[in-house]
């Protein structure tokens, strides 16, 4: 006969301390998530920006004048730099070995959350 697990269940994933590493873990998968569902309309911009000059300049005015579309743009391009960084946190540490301690790993997280943080900063400056 299969016994009952009594063991507790906690999902909750605000009450549950995470440490820096798998919080830097579940951002990657969840900004890849979000990268791959604005994918069509990333394309769509992008194909709608080559098609003429004056295509070109008709979504430049789009996107300048539609805060959300602006908005929504920006978010995409800082979940990108940071899904980028921390893919190459990833490899550093999968095929290099760095990180494989736990303060090497927890100084990568750190890096990488500044490091975006930086990039994303500067590009947002760009952008606005």
């Amino acid at each position: 006969m299969i016994q009952k697990d009594k063991r507790p269940v906690n999902l909750n994933l605000l009450t549950i301390n995470l440490p820096i590493i798998g919080l830097a873990s579940i951002l990657h998968r969840i900004s890849g998530f979000a990268i791959f569902l604005c994918f069509p309309l990333i394309v769509w911009l992008l194909k709608a920006s080559l098609d003429s000059e004056n295509s070109f300049n008709q979504i430049t005015n789009f996107i300048q004048e539609n805060l959300a579309l602006k908005l929504l743009i920006s978010l995409v391009a800082v979940g990108f730099i940071y899904h980028v960084l921390a893919g190459l946190k990833k490899i550093l540490s999968e095929i290099f070995g760095f990180g494989e301690t736990l303060s090497s790993g927890t100084a990568l997280a750190w890096s990488t959350f500044i490091l975006s943080f930086v990039l994303s900063s500067t590009f947002l400056i760009y952008i606005w």
